[in-house]
């Protein structure tokens, strides 16, 4: 577009030129035509006819100058609708690059965060498997005490009727849920 304007810059340059030289030219044959009327009477209409050509030319060059001064008006405001386009675009682009930034900043976070929450998680798993073994061997000596407590009333229970009650007493301890069933019942 830039090379157009400097085209056209160049074609006006080259018709005011062509003009000047054309009005020099008009000019130096009417003061030819003023100081040689006399002599050359029969030579007038020829150098009227060479200066209706001339005319003709001259109206034909005006013409294209101003159609050439239109194409430049309008390649001028089609340079600045450009030129606004191109700074609209710029900025959208930069809008862009600023909301991918935004979004990678964002995504990074993210993965942080993730990362951070599958060590809390294994973190977690591995509590929940300490304190289920815990709580197994936390059972399985629960009920090896059950067995010798069992064991133990089991005796108490054989030793004979005088400790029948301290039997019974003991039983309630081990289990009070079942004695108080039975009393209940």
């Amino acid at each position: 577009m830039l090379e157009e304007l400097q085209r056209l810059q160049g074609h006006i340059g080259v018709l005011k030129t062509r003009l000047a030289h054309l009005e020099h030219e008009n000019t130096s044959l009417r003061e030819e035509q003023e100081t040689s009327n006399a002599r050359y009477q029969n030579q007038i209409e020829q150098k009227n006819s060479v200066i209706t050509q001339k005319q003709q030319e001259i109206e034909g060059l005006t013409q294209k100058l101003s159609e050439t001064r239109g194409q430049f008006q309008q390649l001028n405001q089609d340079a600045t609708a450009l030129a606004d386009r191109y700074s609209r675009l710029e900025k959208s682009c930069t809008d862009l690059k600023n909301r991918f930034q935004e979004i990678l900043a964002e995504r990074n976070e993210l993965r942080a965060v993730k990362e951070k929450l599958l060590l809390d998680q294994r973190h977690a798993q591995q509590e929940i498997q300490r304190l289920n073994q815990e709580a197994e061997r936390l059972t399985q000596k629960n009920e090896s005490a059950k067995a010798k407590v069992e064991v133990i009333i089991q005796r108490l229970a054989i030793l004979g009727t005088a400790q029948d009650q301290n039997a019974q007493e003991i039983q309630q301890l081990a289990h009070p849920t079942e004695v108080t069933e039975e009393a209940a019942s």
